[in-house]
């Protein structure tokens, strides 16, 4: 298939997964069955898994970034507030709605390259699988806040954060023919979005886990 066409496709495809997750997400919000918090972190998880699939198979920069910065207007725009108004719960969590499609365009522009493009892989995974597994982690597990800073979050949750991530990350550098230790990668990755986590306010931290963790693989590979 032209590379052109295949982008085409995959614009196609990823606008009617993405928008078949937010409707069902907020199906489930209206069933009133299930806890909000738990529908925006399968939202959360389900957006950024698919993120993560679908972009190795973009060819160009431009069009990877048609679905994230579409769902970045339509989700910050005021017209779409009642559409999630059952699942966005406080004002900085509803921030993460758009701020989540804001982190992908960022990620893209930044640290787009041809081929595989590991950094921004690194950086999806922390978004899609680290930073709800600390929200899980802290919420069942934590009892350790951190004080002065970390915005209400704990070191069990930071610690949650550093396992997945570090482990994605290494996972991403060992399929790489690069020759950069994954021990080292993931290490680092962990740690430095960790931090990120931990240090940024709720709902910004959908901008500056990508970011810290893909500039962090992009200078230890």
């Amino acid at each position: 298939m032209h590379s052109k066409h295949q982008d085409v496709v995959v614009v196609a495809v990823s606008l009617f997964a993405v928008s078949a997750f937010v409707l069902a997400a907020v199906a489930l919000a209206r069933w009133r069955r299930v806890s909000p918090s738990s529908i925006r972190t399968a939202l959360h998880t389900g957006v950024g898994a698919w993120t993560l699939l679908v972009t190795p198979y973009f060819h160009s920069l431009v069009w990877a970034l048609v679905p994230p910065s579409l769902f970045l207007i339509v989700n910050a725009s005021p017209w779409a507030r009642p559409l999630f108004r059952e699942i966005e719960g406080t004002p900085e969590r509803a921030k993460g709605l758009w701020t989540f499609p804001a982190g992908v365009v960022l990620v893209y522009a930044l640290f787009w390259e041809p081929g595989s493009r590991p950094a921004i892989l690194a950086g999806l995974c922390a978004l899609a699988f680290a930073d709800p597994a600390a929200a899980l982690a802290g919420k069942r597990f934590g009892q350790r806040k951190f004080q002065r800073f970390g915005h209400g979050r704990t070191l069990e949750g930071s610690l949650a954060f550093l396992l997945v991530a570090g482990v994605a990350a290494g996972l991403v550098a060992s399929a790489q023919a690069t020759g950069a230790l994954p021990w080292r990668v993931g290490v680092g990755c962990g740690a430095l979005g960790a931090v990120a986590e931990a240090i940024t306010p709720s709902g910004w931290d959908n901008l500056t886990i990508p970011l810290t963790v893909a500039a962090a693989y992009s200078v230890l590979v």
